[in-house]
């Protein structure tokens, strides 16, 4: 899991559609554009008004489809970058935070977040975070965080809708987006000119971000302070990779073997594999401790000692992680205690030919290959997933939005990860990319910055003992620590599709956001006009 000319003013045109235009259970809207249809990159921005009805709470609103040039100031504009706003109409606009929310991938639109868990409309996702049969449907959100920010769902370039300019095949530039540097970017130059154009200035200032959206939101949370004079009031990493070298398969480089093996511990509790800790109660809270330190005290030093541990030494250590873990004996001998997702995902529940889900352990699927050891190949909660999203955003942007294109939108676009560039940048010189020295140095020099990182104990892509074990490296300072908070729910690397954990990370969001807000008598009054 980093961009002057000015934007065609007809772009900003708006064509008044008749009034009561339903939008969703609880919600009426009221067209603000004809976006008519593109069928190129001459996207039309559409404005639509709405009244959100969660309870007892009734708040009118704006949301936007549209895209902003993104350029340098020696050529014009190299790309149009996609984004949904939506925006409370209060008296005063700046007493609002306003909130920008990244996906990850790298390649993955924002759609996840917006439709699975922040927006005013969500898919309707079972109870335990799996998808019903199609087709999809979206229901009224009641845990929005609209509730308590506006909120900019942003598209990065070769994702969505957001493309380079011109299209055309011979001339297409999109690839010279795709690295970290370049990446970083373009999302400061939106962040800058969408705050500008919509006079945002005063607003205080949010970022969300998940999987590798966490990790451009801790170099952003620096980046956007030094370079553009963009403070913030708080970030939200969402089972972020905040360090790559913690991922890595490699024989001798220990610590990403070890920093999994809580979630693996976690999703074989839940399927009811394990039985160290002798615990037989599939929640994962009670034994989480006992677990981790198991990991960091007993099988990081045996793996570490390699052919120094005895025999025996050697089979008990094994003998203790296979019942952790739920795994047979003689597969973690096998490969020295070295467990990699893909043959986790095959072997727990190999008994039944059971797939479980690398991005969700506690939804399983049929292994289509089960005479194979190892998983290769798409995950199939994923895969179901994106094309839910895709098929919602669809209807959604087009029937509620009026936004109208026949250009693809990609939810998730594989050929951005594979054409990614991770090597740009001066902090991925030599080895891996990381973030954790620009969170530690925002949190450092912004003394108002306040983060909160959220994982799934299932989750076995970003595995949330590998955030753990980062914060706990940082040597934050008795104020900076206490402006980190870290909370786990049931759930997966999209934890927030299971019905409990979504209304428990709203709660938890509504909460930071508060924490991380000017009182109520410091922040900026609007400036007030003066008559000539």
């Amino acid at each position: 899991m980093t961009y002057v000319l000015l934007w065609s003013l007809t772009l900003l045109l708006l064509v008044v559609a008749p009034l009561g235009v339903p939008t969703s259970q609880g919600q009426t809207g009221q067209a603000g554009s004809d976006a008519g249809k593109s069928t190129g990159l001459d996207y039309v921005d559409a404005t639509t008004r709405h009244v959100l009805e969660v309870g007892d709470q009734h708040l009118a609103y704006t949301a936007t489809a549209g895209t902003l040039p993104i350029f340098d100031e020696s050529r014009p504009p190299q790309a149009k970058m996609f984004y949904v706003d939506y925006v409370g109409q209060e008296a005063d606009a700046t007493s609002r935070p306003i909130t920008f929310v990244l996906n990850g991938g790298p390649g993955a639109a924002a759609v996840y977040l917006h439709l699975g868990a922040l927006g005013p409309q969500r898919l309707a996702f079972n109870a335990d975070g799996s998808l019903p049969p199609t087709p999809v449907q979206l229901t009224l959100n009641p845990f929005t965080w609209l509730t308590f920010t506006d909120l900019v769902f942003i598209d990065p370039i070769g994702t969505g809708y957001s493309r380079s300019v011109p299209q055309d095949e011979s001339k297409d530039r999109s690839k010279t987006f795709w690295s970290i540097e370049e990446d970083l970017k373009s999302l400061t130059a939106f962040i800058r000119l969408y705050l500008t154009r919509h006079n945002r200035w005063l607003s205080p200032r949010f970022l969300v971000g998940e999987s590798y959206g966490g990790f451009r939101v801790a170099i952003l949370s620096e980046r956007l302070t030094a370079e553009a004079r963009i403070a913030l009031n708080g970030i939200v990493l969402v089972s972020p990779a905040l360090e790559f070298s913690l991922l890595a398969d490699d024989a001798y480089r220990l610590l990403p073997w070890i920093l999994r093996l809580p979630a693996y511990a976690a999703v074989a509790r839940f399927h009811g594999k394990a039985s160290l800790p002798p615990n037989p109660d599939p929640d994962f809270a009670p034994v989480r401790g006992m677990i981790e330190h198991f990991s960091l005290t007993e099988v990081l030093p045996g793996l570490a000692q390699g052919d120094l541990l005895d025999t025996a030494q050697a089979h008990d250590l094994y003998a203790r992680l296979a019942r952790t873990i739920g795994l047979p004996g003689d597969l973690v001998r096998r490969h020295h205690g070295k467990i990699t997702p893909q043959v986790f995902v095959k072997a727990l529940l190999h008994d039944t030919q059971r797939l479980v889900s690398l991005y969700d352990g506690t939804l399983t699927a049929i292994d289509p290959n089960p005479e194979r050891t190892v998983h290769s190949g798409q995950d199939p909660y994923l895969e179901s997933l994106t094309a839910a999203c895709t098929a919602a955003f669809h209807n959604y942007v087009r029937e509620v939005l009026h936004f109208a294109t026949d250009v693809p939108y990609h939810a998730l676009n594989a050929q951005v990860a594979k054409a990614w560039d991770w090597r740009s940048g001066s902090n991925t010189a030599e080895g891996f990319a990381g973030a954790a020295e620009n969170l530690q140095r925002a949190l450092s020099q912004n003394p108002g910055l306040r983060v909160l990182i959220a994982h799934g104990y299932h989750d076995l892509a970003t595995s949330y003992f590998s955030s753990v074990f980062v914060v706990q490296q940082m040597a934050l300072d008795a104020v900076t620590g206490s402006h980190l908070a870290l909370r786990l729910y049931e759930g997966g690397h999209m934890f927030y599709t299971h019905a409990a954990a979504h209304e428990q990370f709203a709660r938890d969001a509504r909460i930071f956001f508060r924490s991380a807000l000017p009182p109520a008598g410091k922040r900026p009054a609007p400036p007030v006009p003066v008559s000539p």
